[in-house]
């Protein structure tokens, strides 16, 4: 075990230093350092600063409002205002929930999507108040994808007060339960007829560049028996047993952490059983969190999991029922981490001095949707965070600067 977890954190490392090659040819950037120096990105950048306050005031607001995974509704009605006293060309929420709001182009350029997510993870939380110390935001929700939400709103505004007149159609979007599996964005994108060029999903920390998509094939795993009182329960079948001889055998499983193209990884994330002490358990669950690159890989592990768990149910004499997902597959665009999309990103993150930029395919946001169809697709940094998806999550007040202008630039770029 020791060598699977040395071996899986030089993986790691070996991503955020290298992009592999795919074998196609080389896309260059569509950056310069001059393009800052012009008087629309001059005005852009004068924007925002001048608008400080207002920003960290709306981000504290719009944080506040709760929005747990589905029960966005709140959120969806204040941005679909801001994107209506935007001035943007056509604004709604469609049957899923989305907030969206489009920008129409010349009708010569691409058509793009932009996407934050308005949900959080925070289920039963109906009352957040931030707090303000230096230069950090506290409360759940700031960040993961607040701050994301925050970026889109400012970047419009900034792009129409510069006098921002674009090519392309952007398609700006406030996203519904990004965080119980992308579902806001798997249904707009089944459901519109309209053919996109990219994918840009603001989420992450600022520095992370993800161009390929995870797959995740974790899910919930039950044992279930009879139960009985501690002084009857000899010989009795019990669930927490077969849970624990369960896990001890799933962390067996050899996965593999290269070559880096299949890389995966799991973790026994919850578990739980039984009611009171002096009995047995009646049910037991865990639940295993499993990704990986490589879709035949993750298949292969979820296999194993399902033999070791029927096995053990059979011997313990228990019933199962296993919950595994699989729907979100693991995709990769061939030739995508060296295309002028991921190039430009990095090239304006190196011009930003952003510290440890990370460019790799672990992508685990709502660009992975777009990956799926076959959509050029990336994410781009909020901001920097700590603590996320914990009641005490923060945010760095500075970072959500620099991720504006992140955004103002490629699509100034883009153009």
């Amino acid at each position: 075990m020791k060598k699977y977890f040395r071996l899986s954190l030089v993986c790691l490392l070996f991503f955020f230093v290298h992009i592999p090659n795919f074998g196609f040819s080389d896309e260059e950037s569509l950056f310069t350092p001059k393009i800052v120096d012009s008087r629309l990105v001059k005005k852009m950048f004068s924007y925002i600063e001048k608008n400080r306050e207002k920003i960290i005031k709306e981000w504290i607001y719009l944080t506040e409002i709760p929005a747990p995974s589905g029960h966005e509704e709140k959120r969806a009605n204040y941005m679909k205002e801001q994107f209506e006293t935007a001035g943007l060309d056509e604004v709604f929420i469609d049957s899923a929930g989305n907030a969206i709001g489009i920008w129409k182009g010349s009708g010569q350029g691409k058509k793009i999507i932009i996407s934050a997510h308005m949900d959080t993870v925070f289920q039963g939380v109906w009352k957040i108040k931030v707090k303000r110390e230096g230069n950090r935001l506290k409360a759940p929700g700031i960040g993961d994808d607040t701050a994301s939400l925050i970026n889109c709103l400012w970047s419009i505004r900034a792009l129409k007060q510069a006098g921002f007149k674009p090519k392309n159609t952007y398609y700006f979007m406030g996203t519904v339960e990004e965080e119980t599996g992308f579902l806001g964005m798997q249904a707009f994108l089944n459901a519109t007829k309209e053919k996109f060029d990219m994918v840009i999903a603001l989420d992450g920390d600022l520095g992370k560049v993800h161009y390929g998509a995870l797959g995740f094939g974790g899910g919930t795993i039950v044992f279930r028996g009879p139960g009985a009182h501690t002084m009857q329960s000899r010989g009795v079948p019990n669930p927490n047993l077969a849970a624990a001889k369960a896990i001890e055998k799933i962390y067996e499983i050899e996965l593999p952490s290269e070559p880096v193209e299949k890389w995966t990884i799991l973790n026994i994330g919850m578990i739980g059983g039984g009611k009171v002490r002096n009995a047995v358990s009646q049910e037991s669950h865990f639940t295993v969190d499993l990704r990986s690159i490589d879709q035949g890989e993750l298949e292969k592990a979820q296999e194993k999991i399902r033999k070791i768990c029927q096995e053990i149910a059979f011997e313990e004499g228990v019933e199962l029922e296993m919950q595994l997902n699989s729907h979100s597959k693991a995709y990769q665009i061939p030739g995508s981490g060296k295309s002028f999309l991921v190039k430009t990103v990095v090239d304006i993150l190196r011009f930003l001095e952003i510290k440890d930029i990370e460019v790799d395919p672990l992508g685990s946001t709502e660009a992975n949707v777009g990956i799926e169809k076959g959509i050029l697709s990336v994410n781009l940094g909020r901001t920097y965070g700590w603590y996320k998806h914990s009641l005490r999550e923060e945010a760095d007040i500075e970072g959500l600067f620099l991720a504006m202008k992140q955004i103002l630039l490629l699509i100034y770029c883009l153009q």
